[in-house]
């Protein structure tokens, strides 16, 4: 229990330290994420009991580790003129810092994976999910509508919904993948419920302890509110684009009609409480994209000039963590004052671990793809297939947001993605 509970504290810690973004914050996580793993895989050793772990699931995470590793053993002065040769780096300490960091990602999937043995202990993580986006769905609302402009007592720009994240995008996936997750819960209860049953209006308000779908569904609805207050503009789209990807997934399960319900009616809801609050702002934001001039402004420049420095080294990148130390030199924006991310997590993984990098991290995200597609339509466990379907959100937002934006880097994000993937593995195999 301790390992489980271990894991939830790390997550949730990542989320209120401001998103893990300092360097203390990402080696505090990081140690633990991988202190915790080592004393359970020590422990299981000794006692001749490892557990679930499913080495095969995790392959290309396992090699892009051995990849970004062989980079940062060797540093080079100057990046080689050919694409043939070995992976390198160079900036031996950003890449070590970034592989720690993803050594600590990988053991925090592996702990879930492992750990979580029993249905009531699955559940709780889940409920811990639901519970750190309400406090952060809360939290930006009371930003935005009471005009509370601080994040624990520190002042920050105001006018947005953040919640305890600097970026009001890091803050709009956070709330997506918690989002997802509450409409797992609300395709699990409502099968519990209902027994299996088809949704209708009548068969709710004829069942003992319907009442719970309302409130379940009250929390991501106000988490919706909260995001679209964080007037992130790729946040809104994935949010919409995520919720239609969970229906049209759900239509093939047992449940297709509860999903499509859930999903209307989630939308529906928010669109209605933000009209109601006013979407002046929101609006504002969108029309500026129509603007003259105005993609020149943004990240059209910064993906232009990513994508002249990743010429000639595409296949192995300049090593992991190393893009504010290459950019510099091609940006023409703003030279003065160069971007330290790419603003498109495509880009920069290509400029740092290159096709090969790039290949792995894809090859991830479609086996954590085929396995929530799997719980979702052949589970027999509503809680199994209620994971798969947030899984499958999630995914889809991830997928979306991350071209243009860099919540991949940030390890508030990172670490709840990791902790769903594994949610959904274990989901599929729990004692």
């Amino acid at each position: 229990m301790i390992y489980d509970i271990g894991t939830i504290a790390i997550v949730i810690f990542a989320a209120l330290a401001w998103g893990a973004n300092e360097p203390w914050a990402m080696a505090l996580i990081s140690i633990s994420a991988i202190a915790l793993f080592s004393v359970k895989l020590i422990s299981g050793l000794w006692r001749g009991n490892l557990g679930s772990f499913r080495f095969n699931i995790f392959l290309p995470l396992f090699l892009l580790l051995l990849f970004a590793g062989l980079q940062a053993v060797n540093l080079v002065s100057e990046p080689p003129s050919g694409e043939i040769s070995l992976p390198y780096t160079i900036e031996r300490h950003s890449t070590l810092l970034y592989l720690i960091l993803a050594a600590g990602y990988v053991c925090i999937m592996l702990l879930t994976v492992s750990g979580f043995r029993s249905r009531k202990r699955l559940k709780l993580l889940l409920y811990a999910v639901l519970v750190l986006g309400i406090f952060e769905g809360i939290y930006g609302l009371v930003q935005y509508l009471g005009g509370y402009p601080y994040i624990w007592g520190y002042r920050v720009p105001g006018g947005i919904a953040q919640g305890t994240l600097i970026n009001r995008n890091h803050y709009a996936l956070l709330l997506n993948l918690c989002i997802c997750c509450g409409v797992g819960v609300l395709y699990y209860r409502s099968a519990s419920i209902l027994k299996g049953r088809d949704l209708s209006l009548r068969r709710v308000l004829s069942t003992p302890g319907s009442a719970q779908l309302a409130w379940l569904l009250l929390w991501p609805v106000l988490m919706g509110v909260a995001l679209v207050f964080s007037m992130s503009r790729m946040g809104i789209m994935a949010l919409l684009c995520c919720m239609t990807s969970m229906v049209l997934m759900g239509k093939t399960s047992t449940g297709k009609r509860r999903v499509t319900f859930f999903g209307i009616a989630l939308i529906g809801l928010v669109l209605t409480l933000v009209v109601y609050a006013g979407i002046d702002a929101v609006l504002a934001r969108y029309e500026a994209i129509t603007e003259t001039g105005y993609i020149e402004k943004d990240r059209l420049p910064i993906w232009r000039d990513a994508w002249e420095m990743i010429d000639g080294h595409l296949i192995l990148g300049r090593g992991l963590g190393t893009f504010q130390w290459s950019f510099p030199a091609y940006e023409r924006l703003e030279p003065d004052v160069p971007a330290k991310y790419a603003h498109n997590d495509y880009l920069q993984a290509l400029a740092e671990v290159g096709v090969v990098g790039l290949a792995l991290l894809v090859w991830t995200f479609l086996v954590a793809w085929r396995i929530a597609v799997r719980n979702l339509r052949q589970s027999d466990d509503p809680l199994a297939r209620g994971i798969g379907l947030a899984l499958i959100g999630a995914l889809t937002a991830t997928a979306l947001q991350e071209i243009t934006d860099f919540s991949l880097y940030i390890p508030a994000t990172a670490l709840l993605l990791a902790v769903l993937m594994g949610m959904n593995v274990r989901a599929g195999t729990h004692d």
